[in-house]
């Protein structure tokens, strides 16, 4: 079952957030935690991923906080889950770089190619699908 994680739905959440109000000043952390309800310590993390990626910038100061530098029109869902360096896999065979010690039956599994292609159409369609499509 593909599952996307805590960490990227806060995430999705908050550049949401962030790009519905990007006409006002720049948002704190502790605003969107507060409005969001996302606990402050786990997305203050998510953030500095997203700053150290290029999707958000942080500014510090009294009137500091964050926005988005990528459009919500072109920030896919896969940037985001590759900027938290999470991963959405079929199975253990289905990453780059997969060896024996992910999986024993790696260079004999009849179902590796299948799952192979089928990770690629998943990873396809993440990438095609943007933060204003998702959220809207």
């Amino acid at each position: 079952m593909i599952k996307i994680s805590k960490s990227v739905e806060y995430s999705i959440l908050a550049l949401k957030y962030i790009a519905d109000n990007e006409n006002f000043a720049s948002l704190s952390s502790r605003k969107i935690s507060d409005d969001l309800n996302i606990p402050y310590d786990l997305l203050s993390k998510l953030l500095q991923k997203l700053v150290r990626k290029g999707i958000v910038q942080s500014q510090q100061g009294k009137y500091g906080g964050y926005n988005l530098l990528v459009d919500s029109n072109k920030l896919s869902l896969l940037n985001i889950i590759d900027a938290l360096d999470e991963n959405i896999q079929l199975a253990n065979c289905t990453f780059d770089g997969a060896n024996n010690e992910d999986c024993a039956r790696i260079n004999n599994c009849y179902i590796r190619s299948p799952f192979l292609n089928l990770q690629n159409k998943i990873n396809k369609m993440f990438n095609e699908i943007t933060l204003n499509e998702l959220t809207n």
